[in-house]
């Protein structure tokens, strides 16, 4: 028989993270963490948190070991609990959840990362018009008959500036959609699964097994995919006004 996987050694294993309902944040113990548990302020803005990473696979093709392990707020089983005892206390019981109190208890249980991302992607969105803003006053400055070279210095710090506060906003507010898309899509994909496993015989009848890999596999990515549009509303109304303050 071939040797088992590190994969299937997990599945396989009765005392790994998925039997007997094991923290899996407790497994693995002498695996790290991911750097981005752990990092700090200019780590995470700059996402040197990574580099750890990206320089190990420069020296050779990363194998499932290498990767650290998430931390224990960002792993599905936390985040799968947290929501199931949110839902309960919002319902009762699962049994009579209804769509409007799942999509609620889904936001709650994700409203800190869609907040942020919505302050980001104000800043992103915000800096965006601060160039067209300056490229006025650049005009204006090379029509002058004497000009100063410290007001031109300026114009082209506050050109950099600009681009700066415009682009780290962006990079952080993509991750942090990817962040939110990727909670809610393992949190439906965890209800589903234990739904599917405490469905009677009768109920099994009505739902063939095709149709439940498709709730997992395609419904559940739609909310994921739906996170990068959460905030196009409000965002183009806020473009829309910034560029009729600009004009006008």
């Amino acid at each position: 028989m071939e040797k088992l996987s590190t994969l299937e050694e997990a599945l396989l294993n009765g005392g790994s993270s998925v039997s007997n309902s094991s923290d899996p944040s407790k497994t693995r113990r002498n695996e790290n963490l991911t750097c981005y548990s752990k990092a700090g302020f200019f780590s995470i803005l700059t996402f040197s948190w990574i580099s750890p990473l990206l320089s190990l696979s420069n020296e050779k093709t990363l194998d499932h070991e290498d990767l650290p392990l998430l931390a224990a707020d960002d792993s599905a089983y936390e985040t799968f609990t947290t929501f199931r005892n949110k839902l309960e206390s919002e319902c009762g019981s699962v049994r009579r959840v209804t769509t409007l109190k799942l999509v609620k208890v889904l936001i709650f249980s994700t409203w800190q990362g869609i907040l942020l991302s919505g302050l980001l992607a104000f800043l992103c969105t915000c800096a965006s018009y601060v160039r067209p803003y300056l490229l006025e006053i650049l005009v204006q400055y090379f029509n002058k008959e004497h000009k100063s070279k410290n007001e031109g210095y300026m114009l082209a710090v506050a050109f950099v500036a600009a681009r700066l506060v415009e682009c780290l906003p962006w990079r952080h507010w993509i991750f942090n959609l990817q962040q939110v898309g990727v909670r809610m899509q393992s949190i439906l994909v965890a209800m589903i699964y234990a739904k599917g496993l405490t469905l009677s015989c009768q109920s099994k009848e009505g739902y063939s097994s095709g149709e439940i890999i498709n709730l997992i596999t395609v419904d559940a990515e739609r909310v994921d995919d739906l996170c990068w549009h959460m905030h196009a509303p409000w965002i183009c109304i806020l473009q829309v006004a910034l560029a009729m303050l600009i004009l006008y």
